[in-house]
């Protein structure tokens, strides 16, 4: 079986390749997805293409609709319409797109986009759903190589060097976290899927308080930091967990690195 990862060289998509030994095709290496001829070659001869190619920062998002849009629903709309009817999608879809609940959510509960990044997400969704792909959702994806995107590599790296970690609020607000490689193990068991179902929550299904995650992190770090707590930034979720019994059930797939272990694993990179 031959696989294509679009955003090969990203957080995700490059430990996809690793895993795979696949094709990437990913704009650091000048192969854009909005290229629409080049794109299409490369697209020729492939049975699964796992798209995680997108741009992901929620704020900018909502400075620059049109760019977004562009690169995150133009470029997945011209994905699925190029492949060969054969081909399958993979689509790395966000959490994001459920907005505020104060209960874990499952793949039927209402919609709730409160940023032009999980519109996006949901538009893609529905781009790859009429050509029979998959889209996983995932919540807060961590582990090694991250980068600055995501809480946890910037606390372990703050705490690395003994630096405040600032919470924006009052440290009570949840997140599911799910280790990269879990995520990695939900895309490979999409790809043998042929069941009915065209959407799965991907995360842990356990919630932390980020106050309780940068007590933690301190920890394991041996660290000297100190929590800080500012104002809430306008948007921030309160609560975000996932219900994953459709992923265990349907894919045969659950999280198993549980948090302490991605941490100490993610610190280790850092170190």
């Amino acid at each position: 079986m031959k696989y294509l990862v679009t955003g090969g060289e990203g957080f995700i998509g490059s430990r996809i390749v690793e895993r795979l030994n696949c094709e990437s095709y990913d704009k650091k290496s000048g192969q854009d997805i909005l290229h629409w001829s080049r794109f299409g070659e490369a697209l020729e001869g492939i049975d699964v293409v796992f798209h995680t190619a997108a741009k992901i920062s929620v704020p900018e998002s909502q400075e620059k609709p049109e760019e977004y849009y562009e690169v995150n629903v133009e470029g997945t709309d011209f994905l699925a319409q190029s492949k060969s009817l054969n081909t399958k999608i993979i689509f790395s879809s966000s959490a994001a797109v459920y907005g505020e609940y104060d209960q874990k959510v499952s793949e039927t509960d209402k919609l709730n986009p409160e940023s032009n990044y999980a519109q996006n997400k949901i538009d893609g969704e529905h781009k790859i759903a009429k050509w029979n792909g998959i889209s996983l959702r995932y919540f807060n994806v961590y582990g090694p190589g991250q980068g600055d995107a995501g809480v946890i590599a910037i606390f372990i790296k703050k705490a690395l060097n003994n630096e405040e970690l600032i919470i924006t609020g009052n440290g009570n607000q949840e997140r599911d976290f799910v280790y990269v490689d879990d995520v990695v193990d939900a895309n490979i068991a999409a790809v043998s899927y042929s069941g009915p179902e065209k959407v799965f929550n991907i995360g842990s299904g356990k919630s932390i308080k980020l106050r309780d995650l940068a007590k933690l992190i301190i920890n394991l770090c041996n660290s000297k930091s100190k929590i800080i707590l500012e104002k809430p930034r306008h948007g921030d979720l309160f609560y975000s967990c996932a219900e994953i019994s459709k992923a265990k059930n349907e894919l045969n797939w659950t999280a198993k690195t549980d948090l302490e272990t991605g941490l100490k694993k993610t610190i280790e990179f850092y170190k």
